[in-house]
C-alpha cells in the first residue's frame, strides 16, 4: 500500500533551521494523541531509521518516513510551514479527515 502525502519543502527546511536536523537525517512522522480533557490527535517528529514497509519521502535533504500502521492518519495529507509563525509555523492539514 502507498500514500499520497503532500510535504512543502518549506516544511523541511524550517526543521532543519529550527530543530537542528541536518540533511540526511531520517525523521519519523507518526500519530500523537493529546493529554486528556483536549480530545485531538496530531502529527509528531523524531529522529529515526527507516523500515522495510514504511512510506518514505525526500525532502530538502530529509528523509520523513511513515509506518503503514500510521497511513491513516497522512494519507491524502498536506505538512506546509509558514514563516509567518516563525517555529509555530508548521501546520498539517488533511481532507480525508474532515469526516465530510
Amino acid at each position: 500500500m502507498s500514500i499520497t502525502l503532500a510535504i512543502e519543502p518549506a516544511f523541511s527546511l524550517a526543521y532543519q533551521r529550527y530543530a537542528g536536523f541536518v540533511p540526511g537525517d531520517t525523521l519519523r512522522l507518526y500519530v500523537r494523541t493529546s493529554g486528556p480533557g483536549t480530545g485531538g490527535m496530531f502529527y509528531a517528529i523524531e529522529k529515526d531509521e527507516a523500515l522495510t514497509d514504511d512510506a518514505v519521502f525526500e525532502i530538502e535533504g530529509l528523509r520523513f518516513v511513515i509506518r503503514p500502521t500510521d497511513f491513516w492518519y497522512f494519507d491524502g495529507g498536506h505538512l506546509s510551514y509558514d514563516p509567518l509563525y516563525g517555529e509555530y509555523g508548521f501546520h498539517f492539514t488533511n481532507p480525508r479527515l474532515d469526516g465530510n
